[in-house]
């Protein structure tokens, strides 16, 4: 061997053999020569030099795929490989890169730039000496037919790879809302591995989304919201509450009573998703204590992550603009605007269907005295406190706004008058048993709330704005009448 080490120079070109072989000779290296493709993996994998020096363009199969291949395997992925050819165009060296080329050097090079190319990739030797001791003590000959079979494996890998990442990467042109986008994810994991349970945790919204890939207990769903809470701080997360970390499960219908025997004990395998060097959220999955699980589900999630967390990152931003587009920027209850786009649609729907729905206008007592006496800073937290008081007395499917200022609207979709008063009772009571206390923590200030109701279809209602006019008449009627109060009009 050469007193500088075993080089391995694969060329179809005699010239070139003769001329480079000479200089690395010279220069105190051993040299092997490879003249195709085939020649240049067989004697790589049998001889494992120290560095492999590969022409791009050689019979058989070509230098990329050669390259490809001996950086895909354990026992020569360590291998310095520089690129050799007579190319000069910028996509042969970036392809050449890509197929994790160490360097690229077009012929007719000075010979010191090939040497110190060579004497630099050499001197980091240190950095993988253990993975070439081991590789060097499980040494064998190979053959041409176990090549070509390490081809065929790479070529298979690669293509079922690329198939995974063009289904995760369809999702990007797709204008779900964020749980649709999530849930999609979920769904195209389940045709790639076997798993049970799935969440993906958003770290700065502080939103869990829980999926049940097979059916599963209340109990065991929780586990799993807590298994990636634990994860997640890992990733120098915190939160004080884990209470206030709002869940979403995706597929309430896999949720339900099931014997403790047939939960089975769970494995954890997850992914931090990183955008912008910052880490956003976690992906955690949970499947059978198998090594088939163990081995294929960190092998996809790693392989996705990047694409992964560019399509929740977009979704997330999306999500984030349109909830901005929508929603008062205070409150994060619907805006004028959007409210009036869901009062148009739902007054069509009860017109056409003739079905029933109500109205509640509420306005905040004597909003402006609070204002003056407490500063505007507590005011808006009072109204903050108020959206969210009126929100817990509600359905999901009722629709609540800021209407303007201090006054609030409320539309309640297949209510008639009669539940639609208690429902502002309720709301009524609610905010007079609650205590708003100052930003100076001094003592706690009672705030009240009038409400006027009226409902459709009822007389005189023709167009939409005549609903508001008889539910603002009667909101009037309850100022008059000393506030805190509900007063309607049929």
């Amino acid at each position: 061997m050469g007193e500088k080490g075993h080089l391995l120079l694969a060329d179809d070109n005699k010239l070139v053999v003769k001329v480079t072989s000479s200089i690395l000779e010279q220069a105190g290296y051993e040299v092997d020569v490879a003249r195709d493709g085939i020649e240049a993996a067989i004697k790589a994998f049998s001889l494992l030099p120290d560095l492999m020096i590969l022409d791009v363009e050689m019979p058989k199969i070509k230098g990329y795929q050669v390259c490809r291949l001996l950086k895909e395997d354990q026992m020569t992925s360590w291998m310095p490989v520089i690129m050799l050819t007579g190319r000069e165009h910028l996509s042969d060296m970036f392809w050449g890169l890509k197929t994790g080329a160490d360097a690229y050097i077009t012929k007719g090079f000075k010979p010191e730039h090939l040497l110190d190319k060579v004497d630099e990739l050499l001197s980091h030797s240190g950095d993988y000496e253990g993975e070439k001791k081991l590789a060097r003590k499980r040494k064998k000959d190979v053959t041409e037919e176990y090549v070509i079979d390490k081809i065929t494996d790479l070529l298979d890998r690669k293509l079922y790879e690329t198939t995974i990442l063009n289904d995760i990467a369809s999702l990007s042109g797709s204008l779900q809302d964020f749980p649709e986008t999530v849930n999609s994810v979920f769904e195209i994991l389940e045709k790639l591995f076997n798993f049970n349970k799935g969440a993906l945790l958003i770290l700065a919204e502080q939103e869990l989304y829980l999926y049940a890939n097979r059916p599963c207990s209340p109990e065991a769903l929780e586990e799993m919201a807590e298994e990636t809470l634990r994860t997640a701080t890992g990733y120098a997360w915190h939160v004080s509450d884990p209470s206030v970390i709002e869940r979403v499960v995706l597929n309430e219908d896999r949720v339900g009573e099931v014997p403790p025997d047939k939960q089975p004990k769970s494995t954890y395998v997850h992914i931090p998703l990183t955008a912008h060097k910052t880490v956003i959220g976690v992906l955690v999955v949970s499947g059978p204590s198998t090594p088939a699980f163990r081995r294929d589900a960190p092998a996809i999630l790693n392989l996705i992550s990047n694409e992964l967390t560019m399509i929740l990152d977009n979704a997330r931003l999306y999500e984030g603009a349109k909830r901005m587009a929508i929603t008062d920027g205070l409150t994060k209850i619907y805006n004028h605007r959007f409210f009036q786009e869901l009062f148009e649609k739902e007054f069509k729907r009860a017109a056409r269907y003739n079905s029933t729905f109500s109205l509640i206008m509420l306005d905040i007592d004597l909003f402006k005295r609070i204002n003056d006496t407490y500063g505007h800073l507590f005011g808006d937290e009072i109204l903050k406190n108020m959206a969210s008081l009126v929100k817990g007395c509600l359905r999901t499917m009722d629709i609540l706004a800021r209407y303007g200022g201090e006054e609030f609207a409320i539309l309640l979709p297949e209510t008639d008058l009669e539940d639609a008063v208690l429902t502002a009772e309720r709301i009524r009571m609610a905010v007079e048993n609650h205590e708003f206390f100052p930003l100076s923590k001094g003592e706690a200030v009672k705030v009240t709330i009038s409400q006027g109701v009226t409902v459709f279809p009822s007389s005189g209602i023709e167009k939409r704005s005549d609903i508001v006019a008889k539910a603002d008449a009667a909101l009037y009627e309850a100022k008059e009448a000393g506030r805190n109060c509900v007063r309607y009009r049929e």
